[in-house]
């Protein structure tokens, strides 16, 4: 409807930057801001806020009879995404592009005469632009908004699912500068510990809710074809050079996809399956004993192994406590001791003795006959 023409033929309508209606709208949206959400999570809830977004979409519908506005239709956008996720965000970025490819010529806000293509289009590119705002737009809206919640487990945000991918190197370019070492190296855990959390997460989510998974992946990649169109169509209306693009919203929306799409977030059966046919299968005579598999993640309700084989899956479990403390409990002296547990995991009995009773070494190694490794 939003692309139907206006009562008024080849007309842009009224322009409703000033219009009291308008206003009420994005004040109403004031509600869905990153101080908001990021204040939700301090208090222990998810980042998503409970605006009646159906109602602000028939109050965007109304306005849309008065003025065909792209301020409006990027709010538009950014209230499809809220309630849809990256399906709505698809539609909403579709929305867009074909209001330039259609409506270029009757559009508010309108072209600045006397001017280049591009400085003619600054208010309209700014508009646009909005789609980028981590603040107060669907970018920042995308970041803090839940899109796995499996049972049992911590939901994950877009943000946490884009940081699933982000390499040590990449998490390091990208932050701050001027820390310390030990700055660095904290910094660098709590991310370690979010990845595990993720990553747990989307295989819990692909074993108990695949549809759920699949349709975010489905609305991740038509987000980005219509994102790409955006970008075409402003392109064909302002030139390339230099080329205008959403590079941040692009990243979020790449890096969602690819923490879905790592070997690390699938969740497969295979071993199950293949485990239950040795146990019906009739007696065969004695064969070499193979090398023991690991259990297959997932393999309880909430995602967690059903036992742990390995020392690495120990560690995600520690990694797991201390991100679940930190989130939920910081003054709990808990996740201190599951880091002094994680890093003892990989230990062998003496360097464990060195690390519990350091004063009883002395004598346990003369005891056990051990000689004192000096280069300690």
């Amino acid at each position: 409807m939003f692309l139907a023409p206006l009562s008024v033929p080849d007309s842009a309508g009224s322009d409703l930057r000033n219009d009291m209606r308008f206003l009420a709208l994005a004040r109403a949206l004031d509600g869905a801001s990153r101080a908001t959400r990021a204040e939700q999570l301090a208090k222990g809830n998810t980042g998503d806020v409970a605006l009646d977004w159906a109602h602000l979409l028939d109050e965007a519908e109304a306005l849309a009879q008065t003025g065909r506005d792209l301020r409006l239709l990027v709010i538009v956008a950014r209230i499809m995404t809220n309630m849809r996720g990256p399906e709505g965000l698809a539609e909403g970025l579709d929305l867009l592009a074909g209001t330039l490819e259609t409506w270029w010529d009757h559009l508010h806000p309108a072209l600045r005469e006397g001017q280049l293509v591009r400085e003619a289009a600054l208010r309209r590119i700014n508009a646009l632009y909005q789609i980028e705002n981590a603040d107060a737009g669907i970018l920042g809206d995308l970041e803090f908004n839940t899109m796995l919640a499996p049972r049992g487990l911590p939901v994950v945000s877009g943000g946490d699912l884009a940081a699933g991918t982000v390499t040590p190197s990449v998490l390091a370019a990208e932050g701050p500068t001027g820390l310390s070492a030990a700055e660095q190296a904290e910094r660098a855990a709590l991310h370690d510990a979010r990845v595990t959390r993720v990553l747990t997460a989307c295989r819990a989510s692909r074993d108990m809710e695949p549809e759920a998974v699949a349709g975010l992946e489905a609305g991740l990649a038509a987000s980005l074809e219509a994102l790409a169109r955006l970008e075409t169509a402003l392109a064909a209306r302002i030139g390339d050079d230099p080329p205008t693009r959403f590079p941040a919203l692009r990243r979020l929306l790449e890096r969602m996809a690819a923490t879905l799409a790592s070997p690390q977030a699938q969740f497969s059966h295979a071993a199950q399956p293949a485990a239950q046919a040795e146990t019906d299968a009739p007696a065969a005579p004695p064969a070499p004993m193979p090398a023991p598999a690991a259990v297959p993640f997932a393999s309880v309700s909430a995602g967690l192994p059903a036992r742990l084989a390995t020392r690495a899956e120990v560690e995600t479990c520690l990694d797991l406590i201390i991100d679940f403390y930190d989130r939920n409990e910081p003054a709990s002296p808990l996740p201190h001791l599951a880091r002094r547990m994680k890093k003892m995991v990989p230990m062998n009995f003496l360097q464990l003795m060195e690390e519990l009773a350091p004063g009883g070494m002395k004598e346990f190694r003369n005891v056990a006959g051990v000689a004192e490794d000096k280069g300690r």
